[in-house]
């Protein structure tokens, strides 16, 4: 099963590749050198005040609130 991988060579070079999870080194693809592979962080963006990781509803759910709110203050409902 192929994942990606961060690979950083001698001349600090961070490329990242699909490869199998027993391949340690690559070629790196900008100078040639041996890269070898690198824990990379995981990229995660959590909500601010819950923790919870945010969704796309979250998201619809949060613009269709202020649209509503805009549209009742405009009209003087609020």
């Amino acid at each position: 099963m192929l994942r990606v991988f961060d690979f950083l060579c001698s001349n600090d070079h961070l490329s990242e590749s699909f490869v199998n999870s027993v391949t340690r080194e690559i070629n790196c693809p900008v100078c040639g050198q041996t890269a070898l592979r690198q824990i990379g962080t995981p990229r995660v963006s959590l909500e601010g005040t819950t923790g919870s990781f945010p969704g796309a509803a979250m998201q619809w759910e949060r613009k269709h609130a202020q649209k509503l709110k805009a549209e009742q203050k405009a009209s003087g409902l609020y």
